[in-house]
């Protein structure tokens, strides 16, 4: 019972350590107060999938989409509440990066299917 306890624990908390190894590669924007990040969401995922940023720096995401429905930042919903998408628009969200992970992005389509992950927001620790 303590080994499977211990498993999912681990599992559920490596994408998050994964952000703060150290070592790790950093953003080239780290040393800059602010970073805006553009994407594409076509078909089921973004372009590009991972997206990037540096704790405490002030995020514009701009999303241009080909998919209508619900876009869900995970962890950051105090900041970037589920916002809705519209096919052939550009969605812009503006906020800190105040917590550093990796925290799961997804959609949740218009047409009322079941939601998915369309990419991943990594905050590093700089």
């Amino acid at each position: 019972m303590f080994n499977r306890v211990f498993a999912t624990l681990a599992i559920g908390l490596l994408p998050v350590l994964a952000a703060c190894v150290p070592g790790e590669a950093l953003p080239s924007t780290c040393g800059e107060p602010a970073v805006t990040i553009t994407a594409t969401l076509s078909g089921e995922h973004l372009n590009p999938t991972n997206l990037d940023a540096c704790r405490d720096q002030h995020v514009t995401l701009k999303v241009a989409s080909e998919l209508s429905g619900d876009f869900h930042l995970h962890g950051y919903d105090d900041q970037v509440p589920e916002t809705e998408i519209s096919k052939g628009e550009t969605l812009t969200l503006e906020f800190d990066a105040v917590r550093s992970g990796q925290f799961p992005i997804e959609l949740h389509p218009a047409d009322g299917s079941d939601e998915f992950e369309i990419g991943t927001f990594t905050v590093h620790e700089p």
